[in-house]
């Protein structure tokens, strides 16, 4: 009864006070009792009203409900009437005056038990932190394990703390005056270009560690977060201010920490981050949930600047578009003729629905939606083209992404206006390839490793895009699928090509692929699914050699940067398919082709790393239908024979070593590669310097006879090295098992290739057949013609004996040199080659050309190429 007694006569000392004490509580009300003012307790924008009936401080808030000052003040602090009086109380005795004199007054009693607090306290870290996995931070301690976080106004005074308890729940030290005050989590920045505020402690850590270039601020409740963004823009004007919401949703409540968000972002021309879930969360749920890579992309994709409400409160009648939970409304507001109430009909236009940015590629630009499509919970990013919008093309974009939407044409329209002109200043880069792209590591199925300098998208297609699924874990799959392959040196191979995968275009290397050949049941497809397994589902992430060659460059495009297995050649491929699609797979660069509306396409571009396996290797396959392959296709793919696994780990012979590999791939696979690509990220110069390491080494051991070909491939190999050699704690292999593994492959490539140039080579092997094939049957002995054998059919030249040694010479024609025995190639380089060898003799003058004047033919002495045969070659 005393209490009860307590709390009214608390409460008649404040009548017709009221204004003064709410304002020293920090409670913001509108002065005239017909002003429309947001909510202090439930944070509704424009529909409250202090009418302070008989001075008792009344108020109506159509969200929240009607009640007197002391109601007010319990909502509006979280607390009871007995500590709501306790508040009231406390601030009767200040003087109705300038806050200035009230804070200076309040501030005296705090700063002394502020410093009682701090001399019981000892740096250290916090339970509460280190549970959520925020090691490394040292505050004030206090016995109980309590952090003492120190706020600071805008003159850097200590202004009010904050207690949180290792159980999480918080209070502000008695006597702090909150308005206005934060913590400033610490940073090298001097002059930050990004500034991110966020509520809670946690969240502005978080933050720190998903951007460390930004300044991260703590402004303690939603309620704050208007003053502290204030109080940022005026200490940086030139920064770019973001709001980290806390993703207060829930159903049928207003979304506190969303409409905080917006209202500060909106006075500082600033942004919000919002997390994507369908239940309450902040960044450092989000955080604890994906890794700190994974939030730092759904940070950046959630970027949005909240649309000016100024216009809306000046116009009140004025039409506008309300995102809500369960879709966007078209708001049409109206004045009841009787009643003389604002009345609002509502019009649902589509699912959650809403422009978070723009972009551009090099020929179109895009408006960047983030929708949630009906039926789940999963946000999904949508790059717009702006010609699309309001037309056919782009509804059926959308509805084939899940979203719903009216199918009112008018209601359509509205919906295209709306898309159209909604604000916003965030930027996105589009791209069609995968890879590296703004410093983040695009996946073809569209999800982002790492944390791009700004907002990317892939725009592309990959008819695998469903196989990058996660199963395991990367330690899993180390002591599964690596462990079976160890020692076994064509599986070692075919790994060590999906680790350099996302490693070729760090270092700036050219794109290459592996082709794996060998009989029946060698363990071809084992070795191929082990590979795959490190990014995806192995059967779901293969692709075929059977498709055009322009269908295999939008793959490459679209595994840019990326592992490209693909399934045996022979399997229902075409042979020159295969040979166009050999030379265009590694060539980086498509076909020009031309646009429907005028002009050409961008050109595809793309780094990627091919894996392939067949039963015969591809020479063999392409000279079977006598398709020619040039040297430049086999040091792009290179033919390697497949070594049969020879270590079965504890399995009783190769067929259950096949079979526990299988299971393995199935179990785990997906996740060590997203590690892997993490991994890189974070070590992009180590791995040039690593790179450059293995170059000098593969180089340095080779044969100084060897080909520029041979160099060539042994560049790859080193490439090879570099990423097994970086990727150690993720296969568990020591370095030197590694080296092993790949000096076999290599060893066993160059005895298929040989180690001059084959380039050469396959100019003199041409030259050499054409003379063997026709140098008694198209060439007319001279001098000592026989006129029977006259005419020849299809004359290439005349043959005749060297007076110096003998040797038969064959006089050829230059035509028929050049059209015949050079055919496919650049006839100066391959008579170049010849004469190299001593099949061809050159002219004294290399300027006059190719031919030189030799014999006399019918009292003529015509211009021949002349040639010789070797005797000693195969």
């Amino acid at each position: 009864m005393k209490t009860l007694e307590s709390i009214r006569q608390t409460a008649k000392q404040a009548r017709h006070r009221w204004h003064d004490v709410l304002t020293a509580l920090s409670i913001e009300v509108p002065v005239l009792p017909t002003h429309h003012a947001p909510c202090p307790a439930c944070g509704g924008k424009d529909r409250f009203r202090f009418d302070n009936l008989e001075g008792k401080g009344t108020y109506i808030c159509n969200q929240c409900g009607v009640g007197d000052g002391l109601d007010l003040v319990m909502k509006t602090k979280s607390c009871n009437a007995k500590e709501a009086a306790k508040l009231v109380a406390g601030t009767l005795n200040l003087p109705v005056i300038a806050p200035a004199t009230k804070r200076t007054a309040a501030a005296v009693p705090f700063a002394t038990d502020y410093a009682r607090m701090l001399s019981l306290s000892a740096p250290g870290e916090s339970e509460y932190l280190m549970r959520k996995g925020l090691n490394g931070f040292s505050y004030p301690i206090l016995a109980a394990g309590q952090i003492l976080l120190a706020l600071a106004d805008s003159s850097g005074q200590i202004s009010a703390a904050q207690v949180i308890q290792p159980t999480g729940v918080k209070r502000l030290l008695r006597g702090s005056v909150k308005k206005g005050a934060f913590y400033v989590v610490p940073c090298k920045q001097e002059t930050p270009q990004t500034v991110i505020l966020a509520e809670g402690l946690a969240t502005a850590l978080s933050a720190s560690q998903m951007r460390p270039d930004a300044l991260c601020v703590v402004a303690v409740d939603a309620g704050n977060l208007l003053p502290v963004a204030e109080i940022m823009r005026s200490k940086y004007p030139q920064a770019k201010i973001i709001l980290a919401a806390d993703n207060d949703i829930s159903p049928d409540k207003t979304n506190t920490g969303k409409l905080a968000a917006d209202k500060a972002a909106a006075a500082v021309s600033g942004w919000v981050a919002l997390p994507p879930t369908l239940e309450k969360a902040d960044w450092d749920d989000c955080r604890q949930r994906h890794g700190i890579e994974q939030c730092a992309s759904l940070f950046n994709a959630s970027l949005y600047q909240p649309q000016d409400s100024a216009m809306k409160k000046a116009s009140p009648l004025k039409p506008y578009a309300a995102l809500r939970q369960e879709g966007l409304y078209w708001i049409e507001p109206r004045t009841d003729s009787y009643s003389g109430e604002l009345i609002e009909r509502e019009s649902w236009l589509s699912d959650p629905l809403e422009v978070i940015g723009m972009g551009a590629s090099e020929a179109e630009r895009y408006l960047i939606l983030k929708a949630i499509p009906a039926g789940g919970t999963a946000t999904h990013t949508e790059a717009m083209p702006m010609s699309e919008i309001g037309e056919r093309d782009g509804w059926a974009r959308l509805r084939r992404s899940g979203v719903r939407m009216t199918a009112k044409s008018s209601l359509r329209a509205i919906l295209a206006d709306h898309l159209s002109q909604s604000e916003t200043a965030q930027r996105w880069s589009i791209t069609d390839s995968t890879g590296w792209q703004c410093g983040a590591y695009l996946m073809p199925d569209g999800s982002v490793i790492g944390a791009p300098a700004s907002p990317v998208l892939f725009n592309g297609k990959s008819s695998a895009a469903k196989g990058y699924g996660i199963k395991g874990t990367p330690e899993s799959w180390r002591e599964s699928v690596a462990a079976l392959a160890r020692g076994n040196p064509s599986m070692m191979l075919a790994m060590g090509c999906a680790l350099t995968a996302p490693l070729i275009g760090l270092v700036g290397a050219d794109g290459f692929g592996v082709h794996l050949f060998g009989g029946s049941s060698s363990g071809k497809t084992t070795t191929g699914n082990a590979a795959t397994s490190l990014y995806g589902e192995p059967e779901a992430l293969k692709l075929t050699w059977y498709s055009t060659a322009l269908g295999l460059i939008n793959e490459a495009a679209a595994h840019n940067d990326g592992f490209m297995p693909l399934d045996e050649i022979g399997q229902g491929s075409n042979r020159r398919a295969v040979a166009e699609s050999a030379y265009a797979l590694f060539n980086g660069v498509g076909k020009i082709q031309g646009a429907k509306e005028g002009g050409n396409r961008d050109l595809k571009r793309w780094r990627a790393m091919a894996f392939s396996t067949g039963e015969t290797d591809l020479e063999s396959y392409l000279s079977a239908e006598g398709s020619k392959i040039n040297a430049g296709q086999l040091v792009r793919l290179l033919n390697v024979p497949i070594s049969k696994a020879t270590q079965f780990h504890a399995y009783a012979d190769g067929q259950a070593h096949a079979a526990a590999m299988r299971d393995a791939c199935n179990a785990n696979f997906g996740a060590a590669g997203r590690a892997w690509i993490a991994h890189l990220a974070s070590q992009k110069e180590a791995a040039i310097d690593a790179a450059k390491h293995y170059e000098r080494q593969w180089l340095a051991g080779l044969d100084p006879a060897a080909g520029e070909q041979v160099r060539r491939v042994a560049v790859r190999f080193s490439l090879l090295e570099t990423a097994l050699v970086l990727a150690e704690s993720f296969t568990g292999w020591t370095a030197q098992e590694s080296h092993d593994a790949l000096q076999h492959s290599f060893n066993a490539w160059i005895s298929e290739f040989g180690t001059g140039n084959r380039e050469k080579k396959a100019y003199i092997d041409q030259a050499q057949g054409f003379l063997q094939r026709n140098g008694h049957s198209r060439y007319l002995p001279h001098p000592n013609s026989d006129p029977r054998d006259m005419p020849l059919k299809e004359l290439a030249g005349y043959r005749g004996t060297r007076m110096t040694d003998s040797k038969t010479v064959f006089y050829t024609f230059p035509a028929v040199f050049r059209e015949e025995i050079a055919k496919g190639y650049n006839p100066t380089a391959f008579a170049q080659v010849l004469a190299e060898v001593g099949m061809m003799e050159m002219p004294l003058k290399p300027q006059k050309g190719l031919t030189k004047k030799s014999i006399r033919v019918d009292g003529t002495q015509p211009n021949f190429v002349v040639l010789m045969m070797l005797e000693d070659w195969e």
